[in-house]
This record gives C-alpha cells, sequence and structure tokens, in this order.
C-alpha cells in the first residue's frame, strides 16, 4: 500500500509524510506566485518551507533504507541520514522562532536575551545527539528493520520543548504582540505540542512532519494572505469586510472609528519611515489593549479603521478617548509631530444599507469637512453630519449615475442661462449658460455639486451634457431672435485632453447652428495644469471660429504676459475685483491700466458681478465692453432668454 512500508513483521506507516511534502511544495508555489511582500519574517517563513521540503524527503529516505535492510542499509550512511534529519528539524525551529519573534514590533530589541537563548539551546541539542550518536542509542537494528523510535522521541522531545518556549515568550510579551497573532500561536502551538507527544509514544506511525509544515501553512494563510497586515499587526480591508457583513448580518450594534496621518500621504517630505512604521505597530498594540471589543484595521499606509462592538453609545465614547489617548502618545513619540485625524460615527443601520464603502466614504467626509492642517482633530459624528452626508452621497451617486448614462437630455441637468449686457448697443447680445442639478425635485447649486462631480471623475460627462443642452437652444432660439452667442464653462479635466476640441466640435455639427454662436469658458489657473495641451485645444478651436473666454481673471495670480500670450478674445473680470475698486483707489488703479492695456491688444473686456446701479456706472465708466450681473438680469432657465433678446 502507497505511504506504508512493510518488512516481514516491521511497518511504518508514512501517508502524512507523503501529504505533508505535498503540501510543503503547493505552499512553496503559493508564496512564488503570490509574492508577498519581502519582509524578514517571511524570509524565515519561505526559508523555513524549504528546509521542511529536504527534511521530509531525508524522513522518507529514512525510512525506507531503515525498512529493506538487506538491500540499503550501511551504518555509517543510516548515521548520516539521522544527523541531517537533525540539522535540518534544528533549523526548522529556528525559523519558526524567528518567525513568531519578528511578529512583534519590539522584534529589535534586547537582542543579547535572543542569542543567549539561542546559544543554550543549540549547545543543549547538539550535545544530546551527539551523546546520542557515540553511544549508538539513536536506533537499534532489527532482524525485520531499523527501529528508529528512540531517534524520533528525541527530536520530537526538542520539538515539544521548542514549542513551549514559543508560548512562554508569547505570553511575556504579549503586551508587544497583536492580537491576531497572539490568537495564532496560542491555537496551533498546542496542538502541535499534542500531535509531537502522540508521535513520540508511536513506535511505527511516522506523521511528525505535519508539525511544523502546518505551522508554515497556518502562519502563511493568516498573516501573509489578504487578511492581514504584516507591518502593524493589523488584518486588512479585506478582513474588515468580512467582519462588517458577519456583524451586519447577525444584527449586532457597533461603532466605527477612523483615524489617519495626513502628513505620512505627503510623498513630498522625506520621513523614517522604518521609525514610523515601529510607532505605528506600537500603537496599535495600544489601542488593541484598550479592549477586546475594538478590532483593528488598516486601509493603508497611516490610514486604519477600528470596529468598536460596544451597544451603548457612552461604552463607544469612553473607548473612542482612550484611542485619542493612544494616538496623543504616537504624536508626541514622533520627532515630526505627525498629527491625525480620528472620526467615530455609529450607525449601524446605515452600514447594513449602504455596506463597507459608505463607512469609508463617510469617514473621508468627516475628514474633509473637520480636519484642520497641523493640528490634531477628534471627532464624534452627530446626526446632522449623516443627514448632511445623505444629501453629498445621493449627489455622488446622481453625477456617476450620469456619467455611466451620457444621456444628452438627462432631466436631471438643468441648462441655466444669465444675459450679458453690451454697453456700445445697449442691448443683450449674449449670454453665460449656467448649469444646475435637480435631484428628487430639489436644486442644487454648483457650488455644491461641481466639487462632488470634480472628485468622481464625473465633471467632463456633465460638460458634454450641458454642450448637447445649448447647443439645442440655441438651435431654437437663433430661428426667433438675433443674438452673438451663448458662453459654456469648462473644467481643467476638459482642457488638458488634447482630442477635446474634435469633441467639442462634434457635438455642434450635430445641430443646425453657426458654430460661432458656442463660445467657451475657461479659468485663468487651468492655464497652470498641462499648459501644452490646453493651448492646443484652444488654437485648433480658434480655427474652428470658437471664442474663448478667460473667466474669473483676478482671482489667481495673475501673470498678464501669459494671459496676452493666449488665443482667448474676452477678459472676463472676477467680481472680486470689482468690489475691491470700489473701497480701494489703488486697486481701481489696477483695474483701469489692466483694461487699458487689454483694449490695446485687442481684447474685449467683461465684469461679472454688477448688483446694483453705483456698480453699473463704475463698469460703465471704467470702460467694460460687457456687463454681466443680478442688476440687469439673474440666472433663469435657458428658454427665457427669448424676453431679452430682440426678435428678428
Amino acid at each position: 500500500m502507497f505511504g506504508i512500508i512493510r518488512h516481514s513483521g516491521l511497518k511504518y506507516e508514512i501517508i502524512v509524510e507523503y501529504a505533508s511534502l505535498l503540501m510543503a511544495i503547493l505552499l512553496l508555489i503559493f508564496m512564488i506566485l503570490t509574492k508577498p511582500r519581502k519582509t524578514k519574517a517571511f524570509g524565515f517563513l519561505f526559508s523555513g518551507t524549504i528546509v521542511s521540503i529536504i527534511a521530509i524527503i531525508t524522513q522518507i529516505v529514512i525510512v525506507q533504507v531503515g525498512s529493506n535492510i538487506g538491500e540499503w542499509y550501511d551504518r555509517t550512511t543510516f548515521t548520516l541520514l539521522l544527523i541531517l534529519y537533525l540539522i535540518l528539524y534544528a533549523i526548522i525551529l529556528v525559523d519558526i522562532f524567528n518567525y513568531i519573534n519578528l511578529m512583534s514590533e519590539r522584534r529589535l530589541r534586547k537582542r543579547s536575551i535572543i542569542a543567549a537563548l539561542y546559544i543554550t539551546i543549540t549547545i543543549v541539542y547538539a550535545t544530546g545527539a551527539t551523546y546520542q550518536v557515540i553511544m549508538r542509542s539513536l536506533f537499534y537494528v532489527r532482524t525485520d528493520g531499523v527501529d528508529i523510535s528512540r531517534f524520533t522521541r528525541f527530536y520530537c522531545l526538542a520539538g515539544i520543548f521548542c514549542a513551549v518556549l514559543c508560548l512562554v515568550i508569547c505570553h511575556l510579551r504579549k503586551r508587544d504582540i497583536s492580537r491576531i497573532v497572539m490568537r495564532g500561536v496560542m491555537l496551533v502551538v498546542p496542538i502541535e505540542i499534542v500531535v509531537l507527544l502522540l508521535q513520540m509514544f508511536d513506535r511505527f506511525a511516522i506523521y511528525s512532519s505535519a508539525t511544523y509544515v502546518t505551522i508554515f501553512m497556518s502562519f502563511y494563510l493568516l498573516f501573509h494572505s489578504n487578511p492581514y497586515d504584516e507591518a502593524t499587526g493589523c488584518q486588512n480591508v479585506g478582513a474588515m469586510e468580512s467582519r462588517f457583513s458577519s456583524n451586519i448580518k447577525k444584527g449586532k450594534v457597533y461603532y466605527l472609528a477612523s483615524f489617519e496621518f495626513p502628513q505620512i500621504a505627503n510623498t513630498t517630505v522625506n520621513y523614517d519611515y522604518q521609525t514610523i512604521s515601529f510607532n505605528l505597530a506600537e500603537m496599535c498594540r495600544e489601542i488593541e489593549r484598550i479592549s477586546k471589543k475594538i478590532l483593528l484595521y488598516r486601509l493603508s499606509y497611516g490610514s486604519f479603521i477600528a470596529i468598536i462592538e460596544a451597544r451603548e453609545r457612552s461604552d463607544a465614547e469612553n473607548y473612542a478617548e482612550q484611542m485619542r489617548d493612544a494616538l496623543d502618545r504616537f504624536y508626541e513619540k514622533s520627532e515630526d509631530h505627525i498629527h491625525y485625524f480620528l472620526g467615530v460615527c455609529g450607525d449601524s443601520k446605515r452600514f447594513e444599507a449602504l455596506g463597507n464603502k459608505w463607512t469609508q466614504i463617510f469617514m473621508g467626509y468627516l475628514r474633509n469637512k473637520y480636519s484642520k492642517d497641523g493640528e490634531n482633530v477628534f471627532y464624534f459624528a452627530k446626526g446632522s453630519d449623516f443627514r448632511d452626508f445623505d444629501e453629498i452621497y445621493k449627489i455622488e451617486q446622481a453625477v456617476i449615475d450620469i456619467r455611466a448614462n451620457m444621456n444628452p437630455e438627462d432631466e436631471r441637468i438643468l441648462c441655466y442661462a444669465q444675459p450679458i449686457y453690451s454697453v456700445e448697443k445697449e442691448e443683450f447680445r449674449s449670454a453665460e449658460a449656467l448649469m444646475r442639478l435637480e435631484i428628487d425635485g430639489k436644486m442644487i447649486s454648483p457650488d455644491v455639486f461641481i466639487p462632488i462631480a470634480e472628485r468622481n471623475n464625473c465633471i467632463h460627462a456633465l460638460t458634454v451634457i450641458m454642450m448637447h443642452k445649448v447647443c439645442k437652444a440655441v438651435e431654437e432660439l437663433s430661428t426667433k431672435y438675433d443674438f452673438d452667442a451663448v458662453t459654456v464653462n469648462c473644467s481643467t479635466a476638459d482642457f488638458v485632453d488634447r482630442k477635446f476640441h474634435k469633441e467639442i466640435m462634434d457635438i455642434i455639427h450635430g445641430y443646425k447652428i453657426d458654430q460661432k454662436m458656442i463660445r467657451l469658458e475657461l479659468t485663468e489657473t487651468m492655464m497652470t495644469e498641462n499648459f501644452e495641451a490646453v493651448r492646443h485645444n484652444m488654437e485648433m478651436l480658434n480655427m474652428e471660429g470658437i471664442q474663448l473666454y478667460m473667466d474669473d481673471f483676478g482671482t489667481g495670480y495673475s501673470n498678464l504676459e501669459r494671459v496676452l500670450d493666449i488665443p482667448v478674445q474676452t477678459i472676463k473680470f472676477d467680481k472680486s475685483l470689482l468690489y475691491k475698486s470700489l473701497q480701494d483707489e489703488r486697486v481701481d488703479d489696477i483695474i483701469s491700466y489692466m483694461i487699458d492695456i487689454f483694449k490695446k491688444n485687442g481684447f474685449i473686456t467683461l465684469i461679472e458681478g454688477v448688483e446694483n446701479e453705483s456698480q453699473k456706472n463704475y463698469s460703465i465708466n471704467r470702460g467694460f465692453d460687457y456687463i454681466q450681473g443680478y442688476h440687469y438680469a439673474k440666472p433663469a432657465p435657458i428658454e427665457a432668454l427669448g424676453k431679452y433678446f430682440t426678435k428678428k
């Protein structure tokens, strides 16, 4: 039978050895294919697996030779095989011991004690093996084979001693070892001790390899595959999602705490990341020691989420305060004073409805709303935060859905427009198209939905749909009214795409309008990002007869030389300049100078935000060509432009 060596009356059952060999080979293949992070701990795991394969093969050869003394047996060769196995087994024990030792954030300290321990154990082990070899007591030859039970008892006894030593050391250092590691050690190692005890008293069944191969396999699955982050001793996002789903199914009430360190994410600063990683791991252990009800997970480097399985808000607040204390100690300990944001929320029903993604998005919302640069922030979410976030989340889902459908007639995007007054002709000759978003009958301001669309890469989809709506409206208005054009606002994301001009012209050519009746507005800040691509689109659009407006001029670091050098026809002054010029003569002088410069170079000037008679008179006296503002007309649906334009 496969796995059983028979010779006369002597029988060795080694099916477990073959199974362990196959398991070790598969484990080695997994390690090579999955390519986990090459840490020191993983190095011991990898080398231990290779040594295990060699040790099992050696053990199988020993059994084969011992069961066939008439064919292969030679005492010297057989003794050397036993010594080789003892050496390999010692290396395996050292690998296991080193691996467990490296799973603590204090692993690099007190090396002298570790070295002394290794030396002592090695001397005892080597002395015992040497004595057994000299006394020829490792095995004895029978007429039906070689009895290796004493040899087996010797290395099993060494294995039990090292296993007990690992348990003792882990118990003594439990404050420095992560909870998941402690659970793994306390679960696996006692089982190995029991198996080794059974092996000591089982004369003709060999299954000791299962003890160390199982340990290596368990360590790999627990700590180097998806659920575990070795650097901080925390489980990662995959394990968090599993616990998340489990708690939801069980109907457990729990809170969530998210903490992260914005400075660590700043790649422009060179930190001592080895020290930071050490301190992060130590901080994680401190947080885990607060309570077994706190389950800690790492999302990314310097970003963590903790599930607090507490039913009462007061308990969650108490745990959160203790977490804050641990973060404060981390802040004080770090040389660069790395500040943190700690946000806590508790509404399990919301988690159940939207899952883990909602959690991370909501935590990001708290961070963006309440975090302060250079300051430590601790915030426990209130009911108003959930209500505000619900609106933002609803907007986010809407713009993502709009991008997915790309429907030019999407009713959620409303096209408004504000007429622009021509000072020279004393009538309205153009208008600016203004995008609005309507969700569940509620109008959303651009100040709210534009940043959300930009964060989710949806802004270009909104621009394209808005362009369709404007072209359609211009097509209808141009059959009855006389006007010059309607302008459409574009974003940086639009103009940095070198094919943007072609996409715009394809849309315009799909309608029965003069392409000159569509104009585009872009902001001055867009010039700072991929200027060559922006300029390329501007030049190509100019060649097609599309006029361009420089919007919000004066809000940033205005570069007159660059503005004069780009192909725009109209400079649109921001309303903030208008308001400042009425209060400060120096600003007034600067505006007058800039208007003069622009007009001498053939530019058209436009001022926005005119809301009263004095602002109107100022704008006319300073020589602006066009005026836009509430004093003349408020934004309204684009179809209402007919009452401002002259009929044909």
